[in-house]
């Protein structure tokens, strides 16, 4: 690979960022001290001598954004505990567990209970017993699935311990992965990002130029922040095309070193040999509404044509939904951002802005319709893979709930420097119970897209 002087600049600047600033995001943060509890209910009962605590009927403990329910709650305030012997709720922001015989230490803010069924974030989990602590949930003997069926789910993952940081990410030990009573594959440590729609199971499609396909990703847990994967992916047309990776996320950002095939929505297709990724996670931007992140990545790409050394910076701005109703009926979305671009194939250097807009209006619960611009500047490429189709793009669409299983949508890209229509996209969804199935053809270039997929809810 060949290095200009900007490049090694970029590439060392790339390099301080990414070790200096998450060294900055990883050290420790002072831990809280522990917040007064706060107890509701019809009977209460307080010793100042002995510190022994009693409450019956419709009892609420609170702790900042920490909450016990039960009917009955004993507890003892010198010894900063609290325990159920029968039925309760612990909840918190992103976790509602109902379980027997809650012991919980508001002191050292860690917790127990047993035969526990509940949600943390999207997924249903249950286990024999729960530990619980700030900011952790630990599950043992227990099940996790995002589908709420009853019964045997259609998608389950069981395991010996199941580790959850909710709305993070969950590692999974002597995990085994299940569709309905089929054991897909077994793992000692099974990890998942839980920030996105990252899913353990497999997906299936179809589209015009690949032929069909099935897609599955394996993810192995190193530590509670390392993960390495593959995606494994095999298409009738274009063969096998795995991606390999592995990834350190910690609590503002993540650094990862990939390789292998990548396909954008448009089907084209780059190899990365290999590539290395930053990314700052969206943060708000003091008190104000917009947010930011950052992402950039550094790598040897290869096309059918060509190898370039590809060089990847991006520092966007989106801005939180404004409601322009007080029904919350029209949502304005906006959002703008720079970009830039290297590669040693020509010398090439992309200086990028984008502007995108939407608006979006709930006419009825089945009918919505939306109306958006997208803006960007200098849209020349040296690869085709994840580059913007059009520069200067009005989108308009409508989305039709047809009954509580099936849905149809049609939706127009228009490209306003040629003044033409770029796409016409014709979209059916069908819920299939767990599992969601997408249509879509796109008339101009007449080809179809299908794909199966689990459904995270």
């Amino acid at each position: 690979m060949r290095m200009t002087k900007n490049t090694a600049g970029l590439l060392i600047a790339l390099i301080l960022f990414t070790s200096f600033a998450p060294v900055e995001a990883a050290k420790k943060k002072k831990p809280k001290p522990p917040q007064p509890i706060e107890i509701v209910a019809d009977q209460m009962y307080f010793s100042d001598k002995t510190g022994e605590l009693f409450a019956k009927g419709n009892v609420v403990i609170t702790q900042d954004k920490t909450r016990i329910l039960a009917e009955i709650i004993r507890g003892n305030d010198k010894e900063t505990q609290v325990w159920v012997d029968g039925s309760a709720r612990f909840v918190e922001p992103q976790t509602n567990l109902t379980g027997m015989k809650i012991r919980y230490n508001y002191g050292s803010q860690f917790g127990f209970m047993r035969d526990v069924q509940g949600k943390c974030g999207h997924d249903f989990i249950s286990g024999e017993k729960v530990h619980f602590e700030e900011g952790k949930v630990t599950a043992y003997a227990a099940t996790t699935t995002a589908c709420p069926a009853k019964g045997t789910p259609d998608y389950r993952v069981t395991a010996r311990k199941l580790v959850i940081w909710p709305g993070d990410r969950m590692i999974a030990y002597d995990a085994k992965i299940w569709i309905k009573n089929f054991v897909l594959y077994s793992t000692p440590r099974y990890s998942r990002s839980l920030k996105d729609d990252e899913t353990e199971f497999p997906s299936f499609g179809y589209d015009s130029i690949d032929g069909f396909w099935i897609k599955q990703r394996l993810n192995y847990a190193i530590s509670d922040r390392i993960t390495a994967y593959t995606d494994l992916a095999y298409y009738t047309k274009a063969g096998f095309k795995p991606d390999f990776g592995i990834v350190d996320q910690e609590d503002d950002y993540s650094i990862g070193l990939i390789t292998g095939h990548f396909k954008d929505g448009d089907s084209r297709r780059v190899r990365k040999e290999p590539e290395l990724q930053f990314n700052w996670y969206q943060k708000p931007i003091g008190k104000t509404n917009w947010i930011y992140y950052v992402t950039s990545s550094y790598g040897k790409w290869r096309d059918d044509f060509k190898t370039s050394c590809h060089q990847d910076y991006v520092l966007y701005f989106p801005r939180n939904p404004i409601f322009l109703d007080k029904k919350k009926t029209w949502r304005w979305n906006n959002g703008f951002g720079f970009e830039m671009i290297r590669d040693s194939y020509n010398d090439s250097s992309q200086s990028i802005t984008r502007f995108n807009t939407s608006l979006t209006k709930q006419i009825t619960p089945w009918l919505m319709a939306w109306v958006g611009y997208n803006y960007t500047s200098n849209n020349a490429s040296v690869f085709s893979y994840n580059s913007v189709n059009v520069a200067n793009e009005l989108v308009r669409g409508i989305y039709i709930r047809l009954n509580n299983k099936t849905a149809i949508s049609f939706a127009n890209s228009y490209d306003m420097l040629r003044n033409q229509t770029y796409e016409n996209y014709i979209t059916l969804y069908q819920n299939l119970h767990c599992w969601n199935s997408r249509l879509e053809y796109r008339t101009v270039k007449k080809e179809w897209r299908w794909d199966i997929v689990v459904i995270r809810f």
